[in-house]
């Protein structure tokens, strides 16, 4: 905008008059402009809401559904010292026997000290430890199904060593105060030995003593059974697979955990020859109940945000805050302001109260179960006050302190009725899950995996962009307009004053 020089020849304010003037059009960007913001805080709204929904769904309403989720099962053994067990939901009840053979064991190669008065470092030149003949020789290093040759040459050196054993999947370090090598596998089991032999180039000697260590070999018994052997110098100690015998069979593996039948054994330690670990597995009657104690709370805290979004109060009078208002508030008066809008946006909003009444119309359901008749309330799953809105409470839930006093109505149900508990909870949510399902279909309104309207909301809010957009270049249009006026009537008085001038002068009057 360039300069405006105005009301030279008039006199009046015409910048003052002119800001009057565009303060009553702006009224119509400011309301745009509140709608914009007011939208926009509506849809971050929405999309918290719709997470904390959608992860209800998912987690404990999707879990609650499945019938599986209501087998599951616990075990206790007879020697939590030598064995640990967890059970998967399809493990048979009943008495499981156990004997451990072998505890599964890395090979473990330490070296003999250096003999040598020089200070070895990582960056030592294998040479200097008195390995010259070496040179142009390979050292084989081969773990598991994995070979590395490590190429002795002019400038290699400890560190160059050591990168070799680890690229071969093994663990070693240099001990530099000790000057020892340690090298290991990385996992246990003699499928998982490893050796370490040398190639000697032509003319050359690979004298593996001078690292304080010696050729690693590997044999294997007609029985299969691993031995690693060494040179006098170093310390070996043989790798080893678990060997146990299961329910009369005997199992083998590499790792100390292993999956059998639906369970998970971790073996620690040997049985002695006579010793029998027995594995009791039976219906874990707490989990279930935690699990649906869990889903009481998911759900109660999901309903309680609906509820209070969809019956706050009316922000009527309240409009975001321009600049200048924000200028005279303090911080806590600006967020309490600003509060008091959002919390309202989604008062009687039709969306929420579509899912309000899903969770609440399909947990309020009956089932029938071998011709009798079950709700919720049969479990001593009860809404205790009217104004909580629809909220659960679970009788003798010991951290509920409405209800914690009543009788434990889901935990007899459970050790008593286990199959009934299951056929009703997972109709009841089953039906829920269903609804919510078909909430969360596209539209030409809302995308996929959303609760509301987002797709319209998208397109308000762009149209009141576009509406503001377009607002603003008229008023830019509308002030131009005004100042053209303006500047026409100073041009015109201008002259008149002029002519007046000259009249005054040609009849010898004074125009003062």
């Amino acid at each position: 905008m360039g300069i405006r020089i105005s009301g030279i020849a008039s006199g009046l304010d015409t910048e003052g008059i002119v800001s009057e003037l565009m303060k009553v059009q702006r009224l119509k960007t400011t309301r745009l402009e509140n709608n914009i913001t007011k939208l926009n805080w509506k849809i971050e709204k929405w999309k918290t809401l719709n997470s904390k929904i959608y992860s209800f769904y998912t987690g404990p309403l999707a879990k609650l559904r499945l019938q599986g989720n209501f087998n599951a099962k616990k075990a206790y053994t007879s020697n939590d010292s030598k064995v640990g067990v967890t059970v998967s939901n399809a493990v048979p009840e009943g008495t499981h026997t156990l004997q451990i053979k072998s505890v599964a064991s890395a090979q473990f190669v330490t070296g003999e000290s250096l003999n040598t008065s020089i200070n070895v470092t990582y960056d030592t030149k294998l040479k200097d430890l008195g390995m010259d003949e070496a040179v142009g020789s390979k050292i084989v290093i081969t773990a598991g199904s994995d070979t590395i040759d490590f190429e002795i040459k002019e400038n290699s050196t400890v560190g160059d060593f050591i990168s070799a054993l680890r690229n071969a999947g093994l663990n070693a370090s240099f001990d530099t105060s000790l000057k020892r090598f340690f090298i290991s596998s990385t996992k246990s089991g003699t499928e998982n030995a490893f050796t370490i032999t040398t190639e000697a180039a032509e003319g050359g000697n690979v004298d593996l003593s001078k690292l304080g260590l010696s050729q690693i070999t590997k044999s294997v018994d007609e029985n299969g059974k691993v031995t690693i052997s060494a040179g006098g110098n170093v310390s070996v100690v043989n790798p080893a697979d678990a060997v146990i015998i299961y329910n009369g069979a005997e199992f083998k593996s590499s790792s100390n955990v292993m999956n059998i039948n639906g369970m998970t054994i971790t073996v620690k330690d040997v049985t002695a020859e006579d010793e029998v670990i027995n594995i009791s597995v039976s219906k874990d009657s707490q989990a279930i109940y935690d699990m649906v104690k869990d889903f009481i709370k998911s759900y109660n805290e999901v309903l309680a945000e609906l509820n209070k979004a969809y019956n706050a109060d009316l922000a009527r009078g309240y409009e975001p805050l321009t600049d200048d208002q924000k200028k005279v508030m303090t911080e806590e008066q600006i967020e309490k302001w600003e509060n008091k809008i959002k919390d309202s946006l989604l008062r009687r909003d039709q969306s929420l109260n579509s899912i309000i009444t899903a969770m609440r119309d399909c947990l309020s359901r009956s089932v029938t179960v071998n011709g009798k008749s079950y709700s919720l309330s049969s479990f001593g799953i009860n809404s205790v006050d009217y104004t909580e809105r629809g909220l659960l409470h679970l009788d003798g839930d010991p951290d509920d302190g409405m209800t914690s006093s009543n009788e434990d109505k889901l935990m007899k149900a459970i050790s008593e009725n286990p199959d009934v508990v299951m056929e009703v909870f997972t109709e009841l949510t089953g039906e829920l899950y269903k609804t919510m399902t078909e909430q969360m279909k596209s539209t030409p309104l809302k995308s996929a995996l959303s609760f509301y309207n987002d797709k319209e909301l998208n397109n308000t809010l762009k149209d009141y962009q576009d509406r503001l957009s377009m607002w603003e270049d008229r008023l830019v249009e509308m002030e131009d307009r005004y100042y053209r006026q303006f500047s026409a009537m100073e041009s015109m008085m201008a002259k008149l004053n002029s002519q007046s001038g000259a009249l005054y002068s040609l009849l010898g009057m004074n125009s003062q």
